[in-house]
């Protein structure tokens, strides 16, 4: 029975809270769009690579199988090992100075991709960047609280949330618009720049901006009341114990990282697989793929978070705390159907359209994996345990890309036998993260009100 909270050190709320006022507010403003800023420059960086994968192959001479190792292993099971240290430095030595340097780190790693001559140096350059995006997910949900007043973290929650698919989408359509642009900047780049092939150049400008941004982060300010609460950016060295959470709560991490690890999956699955099936398969052109994408994505981000938000109004009150895990469920299941028909599809905009159709689906669930994280999470141990989900996820996701690559490569597939690979495993990806999500909802529901007694009376202030 998960019936009571475990014995952690939490810090003890000040008796008395600021008003929040004007400078309070502009504080928390800054925080919040420093935290977008450099996750849809994380974004960015990520997409570039998917998009440019063809290219990269070509050049490079590689093989499906070695697309898929550097998309899944390179980046996401990289990232995915990586995060564990990284939320354990991050709530023992502070959040902001961690993250800065992830952005120091994945900023130079996207550089060193440009630069690679073979498929072993982009593998190693790639898995740099994934260490440096490790900690992205662990260390921003864990610093949101820090930086908004307890009352409106459930809205900073969504806004981010949201902010952070515009930028996968906005990262799709701007790496298009740039790889079709450079031809015409290339006699203004320096002259070492100006022979290399265009998806070289792609990589080196969008590193450029890393050490601006990570300086960004370092100057966010925590809300003044939460610095109170927040022994560990304050008290450096101070780490409160894990394994009286994971003993009791075990069930619920492994349910609902679980759940969300295969609907990633299902994402990943798309997301790595779609663009090199739409050039390879239809002829669309890089550019092409890279703004019909990157528009499904945001066409599907809107759509889902309107339908999100009305779900949540009309279901909010009777489902309560279990709200997230039931939208994940339902979308996990939409978003299988969608990925189902996309053998179907005579043209790329077709696959364009479901593709919208599918992030539609899944967005009203991802605006509150936020929320979700914060409330079934101890606020001193945040990090680590978001670190372990991250960890989690992203093992059984990287799967995924290797598993296609590898039968393609086996089967020797043809586009359209690509296009029926992918989307089999990733509606395979789907079903079974609905199913266990719905297995998720209880056991979740219990830890939230252990840990948090708060929300079972209806208030989000932890």
């Amino acid at each position: 029975m998960q019936s009571s909270a475990p014995e952690l050190p939490h810090a003890i709320a000040p008796p008395h809270r600021p008003a929040a006022g004007a400078g309070t507010a502009a504080i928390a403003a800054y925080g919040m769009l420093v935290l977008i800023v450099a996750t849809v420059f994380a974004a960015l960086d990520r997409q570039i690579l998917v998009l440019l994968a063809e290219p990269m192959r070509q050049s490079l001479r590689m093989s499906d199988t070695q697309i898929g190792l550097l998309q899944g292993a390179a980046i996401t099971l990289v990232s995915g090992v990586a995060a564990l240290p990284i939320g354990w430095l991050a709530d023992r030595y502070g959040r902001r100075a961690m993250l800065a340097a992830c952005v120091l780190v994945w900023a130079a790693a996207t550089g060193a991709c440009g630069l690679a001559q073979d498929f072993t140096t982009l593998f190693v350059a790639a898995a740099g960047l994934g260490i440096g995006e490790a900690g992205l997910g662990p260390i921003v949900y864990g610093l949101i609280p820090q930086i908004v007043s307890a009352r409106r973290r459930v809205l900073a929650n969504g806004v981010y949330a949201l902010a952070a698919i515009f930028g996968g989408g906005l990262g799709l359509t701007l790496s298009g618009a740039m790889v079709k642009s450079l031809d015409a900047v290339r006699p203004w780049l320096p002259v070492a720049w100006q022979g290399l092939e265009p998806w070289r150049l792609a990589f080196l400008a969008v590193a450029i901006p890393g050490p601006l941004v990570a300086l960004a982060v370092l100057l966010i300010r925590l809300h003044p009341w939460r610095a109170d609460r927040q022994p560990m950016d304050a008290l450096p060295g101070r780490l409160a114990p894990f394994r009286p959470y994971r003993r009791q709560h075990g069930h619920t991490m492994a349910t609902v990282f679980g759940g969300v690890g295969l609907a990633t999956l299902g994402v990943v699955v798309t997301s790595t697989w779609l663009p090199i099936i739409a050039t390879r398969h239809f002829g669309a052109s890089i550019a092409d793929v890279g703004q019909g994408t990157g528009l499904a994505t945001l066409l599907g981000t809107a759509v889902g978070a309107l339908a999100g938000a009305a779900g949540a109004k009309l279901l909010g009150g009777r489902l309560g705390v279990a709200l997230p895990v039931r939208v994940i469920s339902v979308g996990s299941v939409v978003a299988a159907l969608a990925t189902a028909a996309m053998p179907l599809a005579s043209q790329a905009s077709t696959l364009y359209v479901l593709l919208s159709i599918q992030v539609a689906s899944l967005i009203a669930g991802s605006v509150l994996i936020p929320t979700l994280l914060q409330d079934m999470t101890p606020e001193a141990l945040r990090s680590r345990v978001i670190a372990l989900g991250t960890a989690v996820t992203v093992v059984i996701s990287s799967l995924s890309p290797v598993l296609v690559g590898l039968a393609s490569d086996l089967l020797r597939a043809s586009p359209a036998g690509l296009l029926a690979l992918a989307a089999a495993l990733g509606t395979t990806g789907f079903v079974l993260g609905a199913w266990l999500m719905f297995v998720a909802e209880q056991p979740y529901v219990r830890t939230v009100h252990a840990v948090h007694p708060e929300l079972a009376r209806g208030h989000r202030t932890p």
